[in-house]
């Protein structure tokens, strides 16, 4: 893994540079392409929000796109995601249009629907604001043994390699499986990284105790997967990894583990599989029988999610709602899911 197209989105504002520097700074590293989003209120100001994204972004000689757009900021940062095949979407947690103070609606949209991975930047003191140096020399990631925790922490992993970066991962729940799940961890995603690994094993709840743990060690940045931001439970502030992101001192990945292996997908039930380059929509009904489609909306081309409460493919940009095998359920979008092969 290594984040080739990066989509930055900011709107200018003092605490939106943080963003802008660690967006470029990782671009810079893995050398990628950073895409700058920017959803205006007023045309005029458009070009002079961006100018200095772009001032830092050509400071670390790093290639840029510019989005400027009059859509809703969520809308936009999303469409230029799915446009961009994006790996990672960089974007403030506090303070992204509008001046909203808390995590607001924007970021957790963006963080609940993302088609990628999203790396939540917290705003920093202007003597923390650095450039042209690695964002994160500490990195916290947080497991509990599963599939989708799996995914994550080889997220984690390969993200610090590339940073050079130290490496703790956390786990929360009974020692003996905790010693167990960080053993396994360490000896495959860290021998496959090569990246050293310590071990720290809390107990009581997950969020409070990641919290914890990162604050009281000083980690800069957080990996969490985004299991319990999807479907039914994607606006639920008590999910793990939307709480981690709200209430974070430091800054925090949250790392895409939805894309599934066919053999997760259960009867009844579907799953974004990605294969290539491109990704598929799978459904097993309720036979066992697989049916394979296009991931992509047939209105605007936004990747859709499996609801597993609604037995839906939900499309997170415009709303359109397809059923398990394709066919059109509420609009905009007209047309069925195509059928594809995995």
């Amino acid at each position: 893994m290594t984040y080739k197209r990066i989509v930055l989105a900011t709107d200018g504002s003092p605490t939106a540079e943080t963003a802008e520097r660690v967006g470029a700074d990782i671009a810079r590293i893995t050398k990628g392409k950073l895409t700058i989003v920017h959803a205006y209120a007023d045309p005029a100001r458009a070009e002079t929000a961006v100018a200095r994204a772009l001032q830092i972004a050509e400071a670390e000689g790093v290639k840029t796109d510019v989005v400027l757009s009059a859509e809703d900021p969520t809308d936009a940062v999303l469409q230029a995601a799915e446009e961009a095949n994006a790996d990672l979407i960089v974007i403030g947690s506090r303070g992204l249009f509008q001046e909203e103070q808390v995590f607001g609606s924007v970021v957790r949209k963006i963080a609940t629907h993302a088609p990628c991975d999203v790396l939540l930047t917290r705003a920093r003191p202007d003597a923390e604001r650095l450039s042209g140096t690695v964002p994160y020399g500490r990195v916290l990631v947080a497991t509990d043994g599963s599939a989708t925790a799996d995914r994550a922490a080889r997220k984690g992993f390969a993200l610090a390699k590339r940073l050079d970066a130290a490496v703790a991962l956390l786990f929360v729940g009974h020692p003996k499986t905790g010693e167990l799940v960080l053993q396994d961890t360490v000896a495959t995603m860290g021998e496959e990284a090569g990246v050293e690994a310590t071990t720290i094993i809390r107990d009581g709840d997950p969020a409070k105790e990641i919290l914890a743990v990162a604050a009281e060690e000083g980690f800069e940045l957080v990996v969490v997967g985004n299991r319990g931001l999807a479907g039914a439970k994607a606006m639920l502030l008590g999910s793990i990894p939307l709480t981690v992101a709200e209430y974070a001192e430091c800054d925090v990945l949250v790392a895409r583990t939805i894309a599934q292996s066919l053999d997760e997908i259960g009867k009844d039930d579907g799953g974004i599989v990605a294969t290539g380059d491109h990704k598929v929509a799978v459904y097993r009904d309720r036979t066992g029988k697989v049916h394979t489609l296009s991931a992509k909306c047939t209105h605007m081309g936004c990747t859709v999610k499996w609801n597993p409460s609604e037995k839906t493919w939900d499309c997170p940009c415009h709303g359109s709602r397809f059923g398990p095998t394709g066919e059109v359920v509420g609009g905009p979008a007209a047309k069925p899911l195509a059928r594809t092969d995995v």
